[in-house]
């Protein structure tokens, strides 16, 4: 054989074996690349259902830290509901006079004002009259503060439909008197029966969270009965909570993520759709039932209609678009939203997924990475 045959051949298998080389290098590659997408997508999945588990879990505390206070709550109302109860039979009980009083009844929702004439209701042989002024006595509900030291308000039926009007409180209104003269109408602006009025025509005790004056208040209404059963108003007993106040507060203090926060809306009657606790509290008592994302979808009723329909303890995920007060676009939020029915809370523990999408990013410069080192 010749030197340059020798050559030759000395080149083939050179050129043969860069190409096994070559080849086995993109083989490898391609199964490297393989590997690290689904490896990529497995993590994702795993960074997924961690982000889910977080969020069930803050919400399933948020749900029990509601609960908790509500039943410590709900025992000094019903105690002091008693109290009420007693200090109006030890007085002689209600009744109404012949004589009859007019008055200037103003819706608490719609703020439209009505003249009526009712009986004088009184208690015992004393009238509770019209009295606004704080300083002036007031049967039963004086008695009851000095007491147990809650609210208390005496309601007077104003018609066959039910609407109660408030003729007796220790309540003290913005304007410094006592807030007498405005009623809870049996119906609500949205054409729903309301819910206090409702259940305490049916001869029921209402207990639930409410919003008096300007304060959260724990409550019940109680039906006052004539002698024939007939319901003729109510009897009502509250706490300003300070508990209440701090379960607020816990709950806008929590950060969810980077941005995220828990917000609760109501679910039912006239606080339907409208936050109860929002961001901050900047947007406490605004109605976002309304609300679309920017897909135009009702996103805040489907929400609550869905919570509405859970058990209790159970959640649901859910996501949507959503733009805060000052941010210039919609950011994708994930939220788990869960239900506590006895203060008509919907919930929702909601971080923005971009906040947790840079754990993708990072898996993702780390397949890259991967690839070519």
């Amino acid at each position: 054989m010749t030197i340059g045959g020798s050559r030759r051949i000395s080149t083939r298998f050179v050129l043969f074996g860069v190409g096994g080389v070559l080849a086995l290098t993109l083989t490898l590659m391609g199964v490297a690349a393989w590997q690290s997408g689904v490896f990529n997508a497995k993590a994702q999945r795993e960074v997924e259902k961690l982000v889910d588990s977080d969020l069930a879990h803050v919400a399933e505390t948020t749900y029990q830290m509601v609960a908790s206070q509500d039943a410590l709550l709900r025992q000094v109302v019903e105690h002091n509901l008693n109290v009420a109860r007693h200090v109006a039979q030890s007085a002689g009980g209600f009744h109404f006079a012949p004589e009859t009083v007019t008055w200037n009844a103003v819706n608490q929702f719609t703020k439209q004002a009505q003249q009526v004439n009712l009986p004088k209701m009184l208690v015992g042989g004393t009238w509770l009259g019209q009295q606004r002024d704080p300083n002036a006595p007031v049967p039963v509900v004086d008695r009851v503060k000095s007491l147990v030291g809650g609210t208390c308000t005496i309601f007077q039926r104003m018609n066959a439909q039910g609407d109660m009007l408030r003729v007796a409180t220790n309540v003290i209104g913005k304007d410094g008197k006592r807030a007498v003269g405005t009623y809870i109408p049996a119906v609500n602006p949205d054409g729903q029966p309301n819910p206090v009025v409702s259940t305490v025509l049916r001869g029921e005790t209402y207990r639930g969270v409410a919003f008096v004056v300007d304060s959260w208040y724990v409550t019940a209404y109680e039906p006052i009965r004539d002698p024939s059963g007939r319901v003729i108003g109510m009897l009502y007993t509250g706490v300003k909570t300070e508990s209440v106040d701090a379960v607020r507060k816990a709950i806008m203090n929590v950060r969810v993520g980077k941005d995220g926060y828990i917000f609760v809306l109501g679910g039912k009657g006239d606080q339907r759709g409208h936050y109860i606790i929002s961001k901050d509290g900047k947007r406490d008592g605004e109605n976002i039932w309304e609300a679309k994302d920017a897909q135009g979808r009702l996103f805040v009723q489907e929400m609550v209609n869905r919570a509405l329909e859970l058990k209790p303890g159970e959640s649901f995920k859910m996501r949507y678009a959503w733009q805060n007060e000052g941010e210039k676009q919609p950011r994708m939020k994930v939220a788990m939203v869960t239900y506590y029915a006895p203060w008509d809370w919907v919930i929702g523990v909601s971080a923005y997924e971009d906040d947790f999408g840079t754990a993708f990013l990072r898996l993702q410069q780390g397949r890259r990475q991967m690839l070519w080192t």
